[in-house]
C-alpha cells in the first residue's frame, strides 16, 4: 500500500512540475504590475516632466560649473512607456519589452518582460548602486529572478557587458563575496571631457544626480595691439618724396587793398 501511495505521489509531482515551473516563470511581481498599469493620462504627464527636467539638466551641464537633477521612478517609467518604445525602440533587444524601474534606498530594481519562445517571463534585477569615484558607477547585483525562480548571474552579466560597451562604456567585473559587481566607467568624448559625475543618491521613489563641468568659463580675451608690421601694411604710407615741381617758386599771395575813409 505504501509503495502504491508513494508511486502515486511521485506521478502527481511529475505531472504537476511543468505547471509549477510555468506559473513560477510567468509570475509578475506586484511592483511590476503597478508600474505597468499606470493610467495613460498620468503616464503622459509624468513623461513630459521627465523630458523637461532632462533638457534642463543638459542645459545646466553645458552652461554651469556644477549641476544636479532629481527624477522620480514614476517619471522614468512614464518616459520608458511613452517615448522609449516610440522613438528609441531600436535601443532595446527584440526579446525585451515593457522595462520598468523601482528606486529604493541605495538600490534600483530593473524589471522587464522577456520572450523565450512560448514563455514570457518578468525578469527583474535588484542592484545596489554607488559612485566610488568620479565617473565610476558600481552595481552590486543582489538578486536576479525570472518570475520567482532565481537565475544564475552569468545569464545577465554578458548582457550588461554587451549593452554597456555598445554605448561606449568601459565595464569590468569584480565580486563582493558571492555577489558580482559591475564597475562601469563613463569615459566622456574628447569634446566634453569636462563632464564629471560626482554623486548618485537613490532614495525611495527618486534618484539624484550631481556633478560638475570643468570647462573654462567666463574667460574674456585681453585685447592686444597689432604689431608694427601689421600697422604698416594696413595704413597708407606717408609720402616723404618732394613733388615734381619742388624747384618752382612758391606762389605769391596778394592781400586785397582795404579802403580807407
Amino acid at each position: 500500500m505504501r509503495f502504491w501511495l508513494s508511486a502515486g505521489l511521485g506521478v502527481v509531482v511529475l505531472l504537476a512540475t511543468p505547471g509549477i515551473v510555468w506559473v513560477s516563470l510567468t509570475h509578475q511581481p506586484a511592483f511590476y504590475r503597478q508600474r505597468v498599469e499606470l493610467p495613460r493620462a498620468e503616464r503622459k504627464r509624468e513623461a513630459e516632466q521627465f523630458v523637461r527636467q532632462s533638457l534642463q539638466l543638459r542645459n545646466d551641464i553645458c552652461n554651469e560649473p556644477s549641476w544636479e537633477a532629481v527624477f522620480t521612478d514614476q517619471e522614468v517609467n512614464a518616459w520608458l512607456a511613452e517615448d522609449l518604445v516610440t522613438h528609441f525602440a531600436e535601443q532595446l533587444p527584440p526579446e525585451v519589452h515593457e522595462p520598468r524601474v523601482v528606486f529604493e534606498d541605495d538600490r534600483v530594481t530593473l524589471a522587464f518582460l522577456l520572450d523565450r519562445g512560448p514563455i514570457r517571463s518578468v525578469v527583474w534585477v535588484v542592484a545596489r548602486v554607488r559612485v566610488p569615484e568620479p565617473n565610476l558607477l558600481a552595481l552590486t547585483l543582489e538578486k536576479i529572478r525570472a518570475g520567482v525562480i532565481p537565475l544564475p548571474a552569468e545569464q545577465i552579466i554578458d548582457r550588461i557587458t554587451q549593452q554597456a560597451r555598445l554605448r561606449g562604456l568601459e565595464v569590468r567585473w569584480e565580486s563582493d563575496g558571492n555577489r558580482p559587481v559591475a564597475l562601469i566607467r563613463y569615459t566622456p568624448n574628447p569634446d566634453r571631457s569636462d563632464v564629471i559625475l560626482d554623486q548618485l543618491h537613490i532614495r525611495a521613489g527618486q534618484i539624484r544626480l550631481a556633478g560638475r563641468s570643468n570647462r573654462f568659463r567666463g574667460a574674456v580675451a585681453t585685447p592686444t595691439l597689432p604689431k608694427r608690421k601689421v600697422l604698416q601694411s594696413t595704413f597708407p604710407r606717408r609720402n616723404t618724396q618732394p613733388p615734381d615741381d619742388a624747384d618752382a617758386p612758391p606762389p605769391t599771395f596778394h592781400s586785397s587793398a582795404v579802403p580807407t575813409s
